[in-house]
């Protein structure tokens, strides 16, 4: 019988995904590993107890396990998809709840595999949620993997500097909760670089 206490646990988890990523996709793990740090930073911006904001650094660091589900020449490709390429890129959410489902995670973990692309307009996926119908941990992994996304260089794009992000998030701000897109952008301006 384990003695580990439900967080350090889910932390152990958290680590093992993180060295099965590392292995299949360095840039991707980088990216989950940076989304972990930045998220429980960013949750305790937004004033979420500190455990709380450990668990968004969780979610947001495990967030893409699905794409270990998504042929590597897809994830990787150079140019633009196919719609037969993008409709099997849009079932990794699903793929990595799949996945997650017999640990029994917390929900707030697993929400943000599920919802990390769900937009706050309804046009997201997979389940079209709106509003504050999408799970706030999935809410702010949807900005910061947004943001991560667009600074990184990846195989079809150079990535940009922060204020350009920024203000390519503001462009595109339907899409994203307006108070935590406010509050990212106000931290990511004032707080010390992560």
């Amino acid at each position: 019988m384990s003695t580990t206490s439900p967080e350090l646990q889910l932390e152990k988890i958290s680590r093992f995904i993180g060295g099965i990523m590392r292995g299949r996709d360095p840039d991707l793990a980088d990216h989950l590993q940076r989304l972990d740090t930045q998220a429980a930073q960013f949750g305790r911006y937004i004033g979420l107890p500190e455990q709380e904001a450990k668990l968004l650094g969780i979610g947001a660091g495990i967030h893409d396990i699905g794409k270990l589900c998504i042929n590597e020449h897809v994830l990787n490709k150079p140019s633009r998809l196919t719609p037969a390429e993008f409709f099997f890129i849009k079932q990794h959410p699903m793929a990595g709840y799949q996945l997650l489902a017999p640990l029994e995670l917390d929900k707030r973990v697993t929400d943000c595999v599920l919802y990390h692309h769900e937009n706050y307009d309804g046009s997201g996926y997979p389940q079209s949620l709106a509003g504050e119908d999408i799970p706030l941990f999935a809410r702010a992994v949807r900005i910061l993997d947004s943001y991560d996304a667009i600074t990184m260089n990846r195989p079809y794009h150079k990535g940009r500097s922060s204020s350009e992000a920024l203000a390519l998030l503001q462009k595109d701000k339907k899409f994203y909760d307006p108070a935590l897109l406010d509050s990212f952008t106000e931290m990511m301006r004032t707080a010390p670089p992560m």
